[in-house]
């Protein structure tokens, strides 16, 4: 059996070898917090009149606190719990979803609605919503009248549909629009 070999051997970088008695976990922590001060140092005049909070480390204006708590969407959480066929294939069958609505106020809403309903709350919005807000709503999944009973493609829609639903009904704005409150309680 050949002797082992040492794994950093052939390197050429500096390689520091940490002390038996171990590292100084404060020492390092403080350390730390100082480089990342030294990224993130903003000039007390520019910062923005935002609520105090910690800076985002992608830009020097966002802070965290600028948007919290300021949504007027009445949803806290939209999940489609699932989906039933109605009716026989031949003599006009449909499929209805089960939207899961939780408000802010930890009340649960069950919404069963069909993919036409879907249509046409995106239509609403498009009327009734200024065209600097269009382009917030997804658009929806596409039809497919040959899958349209298939377990597999119902699933699949399903969570295109939550997806959608969740973008309009969680959005600050678009959650509070008059068309969607009619959406969610007709």
């Amino acid at each position: 059996m050949p002797p082992p070999t040492h794994p950093f051997r052939n390197t050429e970088s500096l390689l520091v070898i940490i002390p038996d008695d171990g590292i100084d976990v404060e020492a390092e922590a403080r350390l730390y917090d100082e480089s990342c001060d030294d990224q993130v140092s903003i000039h007390p005049s520019i910062r923005p009149k935002s609520p105090q909070g910690p800076p985002s480390i992608f830009s020097r204006d966002i802070w965290l606190n600028d948007n919290s708590g300021t949504s007027l969407a009445f949803a806290r959480n939209v999940h489609i719990a699932g989906w039933t066929s109605v009716g026989d294939k031949l003599g006009g069958a449909y499929v209805v979803y089960d939207c899961v609505i939780r408000t802010k106020e930890d009340t649960t809403i069950h919404a069963h609605k069909r993919y036409s309903d879907f249509v046409l709350l995106y239509d609403a919005l498009k009327h009734s919503l200024p065209k600097y807000q269009h382009h917030f709503i997804p658009a929806l999944p596409p039809k497919s009248p040959f899958a349209r009973y298939r377990a597999a493609f119902l699933d699949r829609r399903r969570r295109q549909l939550q997806y959608w639903l969740s973008a309009v009904l969680l959005h600050p704005e678009i959650g509070a629009c008059q068309a969607v409150r009619w959406w969610v309680m007709d």
